[in-house]
C-alpha cells in the first residue's frame, strides 16, 4: 500500500494549553503551513502571545522560560495563539506567520528587517553591534518599540 499523504489525526488544537501533557515534549506539528513544537512553561511568568522562549536548562528537554538578557540565547519558539501560563503545556510556533512583541527600548523595526530575541521574551531589530546576530524572524510591517506586530518566524 502506498503512502497517500495523510497526516495522523490530531486530537488537540495548537491553541490548547493544558495542565498535563497531551503529547511528548518536543513533538512537532504542521497546521496550515505553520510549524509548532510542544513545550512546558518552566518559568515563574506567563509566556504571553508574541513572546519568544528559551530552554530552561540543558537537561530540561523542551521545558522553556523567558530569557532575562538581551540577544544572548537561542529562541526555541514564539507563543502564537494562547498565553502559556506557569507550569502548563502548549504549542510554540517555530516556523510561520505570527505576532511578536518588541522591547520598549528596542527602537522601531522597519518592514523586512530581521528580528532577534531580546530580554524577557521580547524582540529587537537585529543589530550587528549589540546582538548575537541570530535572526529568528522578519518583520512583515513596521513595528514600534513596545508594540506587537506581524512577523515571519523561523527559529530552527
Amino acid at each position: 500500500m502506498s503512502f497517500q499523504g495523510l497526516s495522523p489525526v490530531a486530537f488537540e488544537s495548537v491553541s490548547a494549553v493544558t495542565a498535563t501533557p497531551s503529547v511528548d515534549l518536543g513533538s512537532l506539528r504542521v497546521v496550515a503551513g505553520n510549524h509548532y513544537v510542544y513545550v512546558y512553561n518552566d518559568c515563574n511568568s506567563t509566556l504571553a502571545v508574541g513572546n519568544g522562549m528559551v530552554l530552561a536548562t540543558a537537561a530540561s528537554g523542551y521545558s522553556c522560560t523567558l530569557s532575562s538578557v538581551t540577544a544572548t540565547d537561542l529562541c526555541v519558539g514564539v507563543v502564537k495563539h494562547t498565553n502559556i501560563t506557569t507550569a502548563t503545556y502548549g504549542w510554540a510556533l517555530t516556523k510561520g506567520f505570527g505576532t511578536v512583541q518588541m522591547l520598549a527600548t528596542s527602537g522601531s523595526v522597519n518592514t523586512g528587517v530581521g528580528i532577534e530575541l531580546g530580554g524577557n521574551g521580547l524582540f529587537a531589530p537585529v543589530s550587528n553591534t549589540t546582538g548575537n546576530g541570530s535572526v529568528v524572524g522578519k518583520a512583515l510591517a513596521a513595528i514600534a518599540s513596545g508594540a506587537s506586530g506581524s512577523a515571519y518566524v523561523s527559529v530552527f
